[in-house]
């Protein structure tokens, strides 16, 4: 499949990957050129947050298709992975956004978009309907419960005690010459009430493109209803990512997502900020990291700026992606900036975020 891959990539012009291991999914490639370097800012940047939007220069922003995560077609529709606008030029990133992207409300859309099945239950055991919201709706996307930035999604997910995405024995997405094959099931389990919620997020048997994904993440969410605050913390215990070439990582990842929002008489928030810290690493045992992201400036959305502004308006992102090195400077926190400085291997550019 990898010389279908690359040969379907060539087509749009774009070769993004120097193979140094024999995978099928390009597993141990490195990203060069910078179209894809571009990609992973967008990608990593937007795990980091948990918000989504483009960045000029990606494949997500032109009408270009390829990369392992699926189809962009007629123009800047659905990003490359299916109802985000996540960027999987390799195998290894593909692994790497279904980890992080497990429970939120944006990898529920993403699994559903891909031909899961996802079945969802009160706690007597009953089936439920969970309404996704639609990709760049403005509703939720990399968060599940949401300090009452998004209530309508908050009071759904209280009635829902478990979450089953099934992919059976496999199902398989063909865009052009590139194919993303997932199987197994990942749950979700949610206990709680209003002002504290715990989802528990684990993997059977969950293989994607040949990477193996397990592991348990834990999400605590509270939100204090005379103050407007929320607090909501994820971590990850016993991560592990088997890549289709053998190499066997641990993946770790922690994040904090501090919300203060302020409602209107329709329920609907007008203003209130978002602060998000965290970091996440995938490395081999003998420490060798295959990607990392860490938030060192604490990233902040600004309620009041609705769609003005397309995501964080400041904070910063850095990662590692094998040797390539990426930073992301979302700006000076005004939200008529939309304006994001980015740094490719120390070679610094000005970029737009576009929704």
């Amino acid at each position: 499949m990898k010389n279908s891959a690359l040969k379907s990539l060539m087509l749009f012009g774009v070769v993004i990957l120097t193979v140094t291991a024999c995978s099928e999914n390009n597993v141990g490639s490195s990203v060069t050129t910078t179209t894809s370097l571009t990609d992973v800012a967008q990608t990593s940047s937007q795990l980091a947050s948990g918000s989504t939007f483009s960045i000029s220069g990606s494949t997500s922003s032109t009408t270009a298709s390829g990369g392992l995560g699926g189809h962009k077609p007629g123009g800047r529709g659905n990003g490359l992975l299916d109802g985000t606008e996540l960027l999987a030029p390799t195998g290894q990133l593909l692994a790497i956004i279904d980890a992080e992207s497990a429970g939120d409300f944006r990898g529920l859309r993403m699994n559903s978009a891909s031909g899961a099945t996802v079945t969802n239950y009160d706690a007597s055991g009953a089936t439920v309907t969970l309404t996704q919201p639609a990709q760049n709706s403005g509703g939720p996307e990399g968060c599940s419960f949401s300090g009452k930035q998004f209530p309508k999604f908050d009071s759904l997910l209280l009635k829902i005690a478990k979450t089953v995405v099934d992919y059976g024995t496999g199902v398989t997405n063909t865009h052009g010459s590139t194919t993303v094959t997932r199987s197994g099931k990942i749950t979700i389990t949610r206990s709680g009430n209003s002002a504290a919620e715990t989802e528990i997020i684990t993997f059977d048997s969950y293989v994607v493109n040949g990477a193996s994904i397990s592991g348990t993440k834990t999400r605590v969410t509270t939100f204090d209803s005379t103050t407007g605050k929320g607090l909501s913390t994820t971590n990850v215990a016993d991560g592990k990512i088997t890549f289709s070439d053998g190499t066997v990582t641990t993946w770790t990842s922690t994040k904090q997502r501090s919300s203060e929002i302020v409602l209107d008489s329709n329920n609907r928030p007008v203003s209130g900020q978002i602060t998000t810290d965290g970091s996440t690493v995938v490395a081999t045992s003998a420490g060798t990291v295959i990607y990392s992201h860490k938030i060192t400036k604490s990233i902040i959305e600004n309620i009041a700026c609705g769609r003005e502004h397309h995501g964080p308006v400041s904070g910063t992102v850095d990662t590692v992606y094998n040797t390539d090195t990426v930073s992301v400077d979302f700006g000076d926190g005004t939200c008529s900036n939309n304006t994001v400085t980015v740094t490719l291997n120390g070679v610094v550019s000005t970029k737009t975020l576009q929704e």
